[in-house]
């Protein structure tokens, strides 16, 4: 099944980075359709058209006019998906006026729009800053709270040649037997990609063999055969620096994760895979890109 990707576009064509790895993982990126979003900042040089298109309709125009920075930036994002032998009729372009913020015009979007995953450009060594100018941790909670985010998204740092697989944190909880779903569906025609199914032991989990047990059914229901899929269970305080470093360790392409995780509250949420290892991982990780599964 052909998969729908949002790939959001920055105003600088040095940074790529979503466009750079769509067209890294896929084996055939020409099954696939991209739409490719900018959000144009109500502080932009040409304000007052921006002001104006804000408050009209949604049957009238919302785009905004490119110029500068990001009609480069898509112009180059065309480039790189081409070169991958990307049709062009498989592209569409939309850009918008920021409304709500970037973080909630993205995630509107997202929601809007029947997309089965929102990839987001990122620096290998920063945060996510630099895109939508709030510190990282808040953006990190602002996605997990927002009643609207029901996309995967996909945060993504420079691709680096030679990295493939992807590695799956889980504990048994319902949201990241999603995570595990949503790897398979993407995965299932991706078979240079393998599984890697992650599971950190801190005493008061349950049971690797019965976690995996869930997960391996809901990978055969993608057509994923054993041969594809590695169970790898570790002892470890710390969930988001055990996924941190096996992901580092192991070159995977992403790492994949709910972002709530178990239910239990207070302090023990620091040990599974809740909101708080989502926002530590997206402060933290680094070459291998994050998805983050609603």
């Amino acid at each position: 099944m052909n998969k729908h990707l949002l790939v959001t576009i920055s105003s600088d064509a040095d940074n790529l980075f979503g466009v750079r790895f769509v067209c890294s993982f896929f084996n055939d990126l020409s099954e696939h359709l991209v739409t490719l979003l900018h959000i144009c900042r109500l502080d932009c040089d040409n304000m007052t058209k921006s002001l104006t298109e804000m408050w009209q309709t949604p049957e009238e125009k919302t785009g905004c006019e490119l110029t500068g920075g990001p009609k480069r930036s898509l112009d180059k994002a065309q480039e790189l998906l081409g070169r991958e032998n990307f049709s062009i009729d498989r592209t569409i372009t939309k850009t918008a006026v920021e409304r709500y913020g970037k973080v909630k015009d993205i995630l509107t979007e997202g929601s809007q729009g029947y997309y089965d995953a929102i990839v987001l450009g990122r620096r290998a060594s920063y945060t996510l800053q630099w895109m939508f100018e709030r510190p990282a941790e808040e953006v990190a909670q602002t996605m997990i709270r927002d009643s609207c985010c029901d996309v995967p998204l996909w945060i993504c740092p420079e691709s680096e040649t030679g990295r493939k697989n992807v590695l799956v944190g889980v504990d048994g909880s319902d949201n990241s037997c999603r995570a595990v779903d949503h790897v398979g569906f993407i995965l299932s025609s991706e078979s240079r990609h393998s599984i890697t199914l992650f599971h950190v032991n801190n005493g008061i989990s349950r049971e690797s063999t019965e976690i995996f047990a869930r997960a391996e059914k809901i990978l055969h229901g993608h057509n994923i055969g054993d041969e594809r899929i590695r169970l790898y269970s570790t002892w470890g305080i710390s969930v988001a620096g055990a996924i941190q470093s096996e992901g580092e360790k192991g070159g995977y392409s992403a790492v994949a994760l709910g972002m709530h995780g178990s239910q239990e509250k207070g302090l023990l949420k620091d040990y599974i895979l809740a909101g708080g290892t989502t926002a530590k991982l997206i402060n933290k990780i680094e070459k291998t890109a994050l998805w983050c599964c609603p």
